[in-house]
């Protein structure tokens, strides 16, 4: 297995250099997982919304905080919940495609890999709202067909340098202190939707990084900067 894992990371460092040029001057065209480490900024991003419930509690959180997040959404549910889709758009929060379905995206072939991130940009553009840039694949998992495919789509991968395991039902103290203790300048910290202890830990987890002078940035901030 060990030796299975190397392999393909070979493959996956020459395929970029064949394709792309060498990845010390192109990493910026395939995607951002941080930004800069001597910058003090962190994004926050949240996965899999937008959600039913906990979302109108999520926003009031991040605007009486001033901050700005990215959320990847998923298609289905950003159609399911339009309006809370075009809230999130109109709060100043910037959107992002975390396909359509959810599904393992590289498990798929090139061709439904990038009709899952297609579906998902037509209801954002269909609500009026602008093509996403980036994609974050559910779980994180990518591999050289979901690299094709996104090149092939001009999008880039959206991914993180902090998880902060909300999902798995950890206490708000747990997620504080997780992410106050971890971050570092460029930090991308993941989170996800309609988690309630997420949205109890915010304002803790803003506050404790301003106080060291963090400043809240969106995903595309850190590209347009040129921090990848």
């Amino acid at each position: 297995m060990l030796l299975y894992r190397r392999l393909m990371t070979a493959a996956l460092a020459l395929f970029l250099c064949v394709e792309w040029g060498p990845l010390s001057a192109e990493r910026g065209r395939w995607g951002i997982a941080s930004g800069d480490p001597f910058v003090k900024e962190v994004a926050l991003t949240f996965d899999d919304g937008p959600r039913e419930h906990g979302m109108q509690e999520l926003m009031a959180v991040l605007k009486e905080q001033d901050v700005h997040a990215t959320f990847f959404l998923v298609g289905k549910f950003a159609e399911r919940y339009a309006p809370i889709t075009l809230s999130l758009a109109a709060a100043g929060h910037e959107i992002a495609n975390h396909s359509y379905t959810h599904p393992k995206l590289y498990r798929l072939w090139v061709e439904k890999i990038m009709r899952e991130a297609e579906r998902c940009d037509e209801v954002v553009e269909g609500l009026g709202l602008r093509k996403t840039r980036f994609l974050r694949p559910p779980g994180g998992g990518f591999n050289l067909k979901v690299l094709n495919a996104m090149r092939r789509m001009g999008l880039r991968l959206g991914l993180w340098s902090l998880n902060s395991a909300d999902y798995t039902g950890r206490p708000k103290e747990e997620i504080v202190r997780l992410v106050t203790r971890s971050v570092r300048p460029g930090t991308v910290v993941l989170m996800h939707s309609g988690v309630p202890n997420t949205v109890a830990a915010l304002p803790e987890i803003i506050t404790a990084l301003r106080a060291r002078g963090y400043r809240f940035v969106r995903l595309d901030d850190l590209w347009n900067g040129g921090r990848v």
